[in-house]
């Protein structure tokens, strides 16, 4: 069983713009380019070869 406090605050963080697309010259702004997402959501996200938006996976939740 994993203790309520070893999770708390645990979060992943969705790359807006795949790592594979950006070369390594490239300097992510956290603020630009990245955006925290639960990892259910997350998983979601990368379902599909062309990553779903975080818009279109909240509007799967909507409905």
């Amino acid at each position: 069983m994993i203790r309520q406090s070893l999770a708390k605050g645990f979060i992943h963080v969705h790359h807006l713009k795949p790592l594979a697309s950006i070369g390594e010259n490239y300097e992510v702004d956290p603020i630009d380019d990245l955006r925290p997402v639960c990892p259910n959501c997350h998983a979601v996200i990368h379902m599909r070869k062309e990553p779903y938006t975080i818009d279109e996976v909240r509007n799967m939740l909507q409905h």
